[in-house]
């Protein structure tokens, strides 16, 4: 793993291949794998952000998480429609199997989704950069300039469970997303926050569904956590 171990960012994406390595999740359970896309380029202008697209490292380093993810699970991929998360999700398949082919992947638009006035939430995001997602997160903003956080946490676990739903338990979901999705989606599904520490590139989060609990596995811990009150 040359790239993961090389890179500054890599830490993450290396703790969870090793806890999915471990043989330590619980059998026969449907599980989910939550991560960022990989590197993609920093552009000048804070507003093309939207629009950067995977570094050639950034493929090199999806490519790798996939090789080296366990072959004994089923895996279906989801990503955000933007291009470098269904990049990421395209590299991470093909350093699995090799195919195109042998593993279903679609689009799924709340990795993506946040029902906005789309300048609006630019020009919070420019004036306050690192912190714009503690104040979305503490309702800072207008519901009619950019939906609550938690509408966003909501969407994506509604999605979720349609798809685990009928699923075997060996099958692994992975859903490429976004530093603020994956951020969003812990938070409110664990109640762990992380935007102190941030989400890395190949970064995010475990997680296994039983009835009555959900276990939750980062690069930082194991914690068994309550279903929120709104989880359907």
């Amino acid at each position: 793993m040359n790239t993961l171990k090389t890179v500054s960012w890599g830490k993450g994406a290396l703790s969870l291949l090793a806890k999915l390595k471990n043989g330590n999740l619980i059998k026969k359970v449907p599980t989910i794998l939550m991560l960022r896309h990989s590197e993609r380029e920093e552009p000048e202008i804070l507003e093309e952000i939207f629009n950067a697209p995977l570094t050639e490292r950034g493929r090199k380093a999806a490519y790798e998480f996939g090789n080296n993810l366990p072959r004994k699970y089923n895996y279906h991929f989801f990503h955000s429609p933007v291009e470098r998360c269904k990049n990421t999700a395209e590299e991470i398949r093909r350093g699995l199997s090799n195919t195109d082919s042998a593993f279903s992947i679609e689009p799924l638009e709340s990795l993506y989704k946040v029902v906005c006035d789309y300048e609006k939430f630019k020009t919070n995001l420019k004036r306050t950069q690192m912190k714009f997602l503690d104040y979305w997160i503490g309702n800072f903003y207008d519901p009619n300039e950019i939906e609550p956080a938690l509408a966003v946490a909501e969407r994506m676990a509604e999605d979720l469970t349609k798809i685990i739903k009928n699923q075997d338990g060996n099958t692994i979901n992975v859903f490429v997303s976004h530093d603020f999705h994956v951020i969003l989606a812990q938070f409110f599904w664990t109640g762990i926050l992380a935007t102190n520490e941030w989400i890395q590139y190949l970064d995010g989060f475990i997680m296994q569904f039983l009835d009555d609990k959900m276990i939750f596995y980062s690069k930082n811990e194991t914690r068994e956590v309550s279903y929120p009150y709104w989880w359907k």
